[in-house]
């Protein structure tokens, strides 16, 4: 549900993201997700829409955090959608499926979704670059709210995949990757693919 993440939604806004979320507990399947941009599509061509022509629709992004997570990677099938974060994802995923560089999250201290499991989604991606991050101490929810210590990385992630910031790419490439080298990641990993 979208109230659970306001402010990490509004951060990613105020970056120059227009954000859509599925008011939904049901986020699992990813349709929600494409729905959304069939959506945000629909208002771009609308002259009566405040999104008409203000929507980027060759560069999109979807990320989703439990059963969220699991739908931005089963969004990721689609051909629209150019990368995902998949933060603590629920399991029943298809990341062998995904079209686009993919950011899986995890929490040292998730619980629920133990990093273990994240890892191995993280495994099935070879046919993409795939970065996976550990949060040191990081729960279950973290990511509520304000996206706590995911937040950071989820917008440089975007910044870099979706606007070519360099800056952001900094913080995944390069043998000294910041994420690499930062002490508040207990395990960084990345595929042959991404460097």
């Amino acid at each position: 549900m979208p109230v659970v993440y306001t402010g990490l939604l509004r951060h990613l806004a105020s970056y120059g993201f227009i954000v859509a979320a599925a008011n939904t507990p049901f986020s699992g399947t990813g349709l929600e997700m494409r729905a959304g941009i069939d959506l945000l599509a629909r208002f771009d061509g609308d002259p009566a829409s405040e999104f008409y022509r203000h929507v980027d629709l060759e560069h999109i992004g979807a990320a989703g955090h439990s059963q969220g997570g699991m739908g931005a990677v089963n969004a990721g099938v689609d051909s629209r959608i150019d990368t995902t974060v998949p933060i603590e994802p629920g399991p029943l995923a298809a990341p062998g499926q995904l079209r686009g560089p993919v950011l899986f999250l995890s929490g040292a201290s998730d619980v629920i979704v133990p990093a273990p499991l994240v890892v191995a989604m993280w495994q099935q991606a070879t046919q993409v670059p795939a970065v996976y991050g550990s949060l040191r101490g990081a729960t279950h929810f973290e990511p509520t709210g304000d996206g706590g210590g995911f937040r950071g990385v989820i917008t440089a992630w975007f910044a870099y995949q979706l606007t070519g910031d360099s800056s952001a790419a900094a913080v995944f490439e390069g043998q000294s990757c910041e994420l690499c080298t930062d002490a508040a990641w207990s395990d960084v990993r990345r595929n042959a693919r991404a460097g």
